[in-house]
């Protein structure tokens, strides 16, 4: 069997989990998620996490910086469908002074309760101002890295 880059993969940290049903506007005439709707999915779940981090995308763009997607992989596994109960999992990757990558995986469940992977993928960032690479913002940079050294206090507000 062949193995893809995604099953090396390495986080640091915990996985951030944000749950949620696969919304109407998601998908096609089929009831299943359009390919290109899953990145509106990680989306959310990236937002949520950095909202739980203390660092609301918001402050981002407060200070006219914008997380630039540089490359991305992404493997789908299974396709979801319409009104599915779906969890959206985030973990840092690498955290760079300009730049951050990202894990994500998205698990639905089964009438069991049995979580599986439907699709994953590994976003690479660059912080920019009007196109230009700056470094990360030094709070935003603080609470990635408090998260991915497993930081009690930090994971006790999340």
């Amino acid at each position: 069997m062949t193995r893809h880059h995604m099953d090396r993969v390495r986080v640091e940290g915990p996985w951030f989990a944000y749950g949620l049903r696969v919304p109407l506007f998601e998908v096609d005439l089929g009831q299943g998620v359009y390919h290109g709707n899953y990145f509106h999915l990680f989306e959310i779940g990236r937002e949520a996490f950095f909202r739980a981090l203390g660092s609301p995308y918001s402050l981002l763009m407060a200070d006219g910086l914008h997380l630039t997607v540089a490359s991305l992989q992404c493997r789908y596994l299974k396709s979801l469908r319409y009104d599915e109960v779906i969890e959206v999992h985030t973990a840092v990757s690498r955290l760079g002074r300009r730049s951050l990558s990202l894990a994500h995986r998205i698990q639905r469940f089964a009438h069991s309760g049995t979580p599986e992977t439907t699709t994953e993928a590994v976003m690479h960032f660059v912080c920019v101002r009007e196109g230009t690479p700056v470094p990360l913002p030094e709070r935003f940079a603080e609470n990635l890295r408090r998260w991915s050294q497993n930081d009690d206090d930090l994971l006790g507000q999340v």
